[in-house]
């Protein structure tokens, strides 16, 4: 039987990421990735149709990450690295059947249409609200709420956390979520105190402060999509790869015993689980039933990407910005859609547009079970009342995925300690990935990092 000194479960961009950093630190050590599918990149891929290129699920990072800039460079993929255009800036929500422009600054949300006067007033209550009860994991809702209120949770908030998460505001967790929320209220007891003084502080060190929902940063992709960075991965490491391998148990006596569904086994001393925190629960039920059962305890909401392409001609509205979001309010059957077009200029054919528009997330679990026709006849007809098109669009593709986004749901952070515990308790085996500590790009990236860093000790 064959046993290696590491084996990896997910050819995502966690476990890819991974084999790269374990070749990088310790080329000598056996090493060696299972993925289920006969493709590798799980969410992340990029279909090229007619001078169209559409992105699977995530269509880029921010170029916050110093380690996900460092393994594009390790890559070679520096000079291939796409910025989005200056039109990200121009953000719109849906309110009352217009698109309104998102204030990026305070002068610019005073003249801002979102919120009504008593709406605006309220939110200048801000340094005047209630703080947090102790020992409380709030709700990303219930603190907008109490802080800025209730017109603004429901029309700022709410469809920045489902355009972010496919969530629902009043179910995910604000520690888990967005934590330099809640790091801004302990420290400075107020929102508005800490941006004035984060402000302040970055001016003076010549710096970019950021937001409250997290340090700035700017769209970035690579020439022709993102799936480039999982296509170079499978580059350098084919050999070390192994698709279609479905792992159909693990086991542990001396070491971890794996079992493919194809009847193969192998042996390792050390054990990544990269995949979906879903998928990990059958695989290691008789592993670990406390385990299993915790990562049973992580939602997913469903998502369906609906890509479409349009000839530009047919399109009666201006479509310089990044694209806009919905209100839950608002009844629509789509969550937002992203203007790919206007901020990737190489995704589309000469005098073509593209949108990236979202049905689905946690609070309408019932549209991923709907046809690809359905899906598309939706789409359309909510991006042709907002925007005016008076044409079909050339090309179409969908993307569904049943569990797309895990849901940091009230309560997460509990269950990382209780998912930890149980992993000290097994030993040499670790989960990364998306469910956990973030749903970027750049998070997954970063946690990688950090197992690795933590496996080669034993190596």
């Amino acid at each position: 039987m064959i046993k290696y000194d590491v084996a990896i479960i997910g050819g995502g961009i966690s476990g890819l990421s991974a084999l790269h950093y374990i070749k990088k630190e310790k080329p000598k050590a056996s090493v060696h990735l299972f993925e289920a599918d006969n493709r590798l990149g799980g969410t992340i891929g990029t279909d090229n149709i007619d001078g169209y290129s559409f992105d699977w699920g995530p269509n880029g990072f921010l170029d916050r990450e110093p380690l996900t800039l460092q393994l594009c460079d390790e890559l070679n993929l520096k000079n291939s690295l796409e910025r989005a255009g200056d039109s990200v800036n121009n953000r719109f929500i849906l309110r009352n059947g217009k698109l309104r422009n998102v204030p990026m600054s305070p002068p610019a949300f005073l003249k801002s249409d979102i919120l009504s006067i008593l709406g605006k007033l309220r939110l200048f209550m801000e340094p005047f609200a209630k703080n947090r009860k102790e020992g409380i994991d709030e709700s990303v809702y219930d603190f907008v709420k109490r802080r800025i209120g209730i017109e603004a949770a429901d029309y700022l908030v709410q469809p920045m956390v489902s355009g972010v998460y496919g969530g629902v505001a009043q179910k995910l967790s604000l520690q888990s979520c967005f934590p330099i929320m809640r790091e801004m209220e302990d420290e400075y007891g107020s929102l508005f105190k800490a941006m004035i003084t984060k402000a302040r502080k970055a001016k003076k060190e010549s710096k970019k402060s950021g937001g409250p929902s997290g340090p700035g940063g700017w769209l970035t992709s690579f020439d022709g999509g993102l799936y480039k960075i999982i296509e170079r991965l499978n580059e350098l490491y084919a050999g070390y790869i192994d698709t279609s391998a479905k792992i159909k148990k693990i086991s542990k006596e001396n070491c971890y015993q794996i079992e493919l569904e194809n009847g193969s086994k192998f042996e390792a001393d050390n054990l990544i689980i990269a995949i979906p925190s879903n998928n990990v629960v059958p695989i290691i039920k008789d592993l670990s039933p406390k385990l299993s059962s915790v990562l049973n305890e992580i939602p997913y909401a469903p998502i369906s990407v609906v890509c479409l392409g349009y000839s530009a001609d047919v399109i009666k509205s201006d479509l310089n910005g990044f694209g806009f979001l919905v209100p839950k309010k608002e009844n629509l059957n789509i969550l937002g859609s992203i203007w790919t077009s206007s901020i990737f200029k190489k995704r589309v054919p000469k005098c073509g547009v593209q949108f990236r528009t979202m049905i689905g997330g946690d609070g309408d679990h019932e549209s991923i079970k709907l046809s690809d026709e359905k899906l598309q006849e939706l789409a359309i007809a909510d991006l042709s009342k907002i925007l005016k098109i008076e044409g079909k669009p050339d090309v179409v593709k969908i993307y569904k995925w049943k569990y797309g986004i895990p849901q940091f749901i009230i309560g997460h952070n509990d269950r990382l300690k209780n998912i930890e515990t149980e992993l000290d308790k097994l030993q040499n085996i670790y989960l990364t990935g998306n469910a956990y500590y973030g749903i970027g790009l750049n998070d997954c990236i970063k946690q990688s990092y950090k197992v690795v860093n933590n496996l080669i000790k034993n190596l």
